[in-house]
């Protein structure tokens, strides 16, 4: 037997219930055709999509109100994570570029120097060009993060908030394992129900 479990006007999640109490709910206007409802542990959708459920009320004049106050509750959650996640960002991105400039400075040095010992001179190309490689790469990444954590924020795109979140795992973890905190911070929230939901029907 099928058991589902349905978002809250109040942002929590409900169940499980079995198809006899989720068309209790309906008559009793707990439920409308956007209250976002999970089948078996899938994926949320509104109910109105969900064909037993088809008869779920338009509009649920009485009752608890339904996505407004779970948006806003979502919204609420993401909020702290993005904006600490926003901030490592534009703090790692200037230091990135300075990085890049000196590796660029230290490969062109072995390059234009030539009195350096021929040790020297390739040691300072090899350290260069990997850490050339090193900020490229950790450049783009922090771009992502400032990004995912700006659509983060108001609920849009959960794919790029999701991989924002990993990569200030990955990235930013060597300023006082700050990315760490902020990226697992940012994982928990997005995984809750209620916040799922938020981003599905945003």
């Amino acid at each position: 037997m099928a058991q589902y479990h349905f978002i809250g006007g109040d942002g929590k999640p409900y169940g499980p219930y079995t198809l006899e109490q989720m068309k209790e709910h309906q008559a009793g206007n707990r439920l409308n055709t956007d209250t976002q409802v999970s089948v078996d542990g899938g994926d949320w959708q509104p109910a109105g999509t969900i064909p037993e459920l088809a008869t779920v009320p338009v509009g649920a004049p009485g009752g608890i109100p339904q996505a407004p106050v779970a948006a806003g509750n979502a919204q609420a959650m993401v909020n702290g994570p993005g904006i600490f996640m926003m901030v490592l960002a534009i703090i790692c991105i200037p230091l990135t570029l300075l990085g890049l400039a000196m590796n660029l400075f230290a490969g062109s040095l072995g390059s234009i120097l030539k009195d350096l010992p021929p040790e020297l001179a390739d040691q300072l190309i090899r350290d260069g060009a990997i850490g050339i490689a090193q900020n490229g790469l950790s450049l783009v990444a922090n771009i992502v993060i400032l990004i995912g954590a700006i659509k983060m924020r108001k609920c849009q795109s959960y794919g790029l908030a999701m991989t924002a979140s990993i990569l200030c795992i990955l990235c930013d973890w060597g300023c006082c394992c700050l990315g760490l905190g902020a990226g697992i911070w940012s994982l928990v929230v997005l995984s809750k129900p209620e916040v799922k939901a938020a981003f599905q029907s945003a």
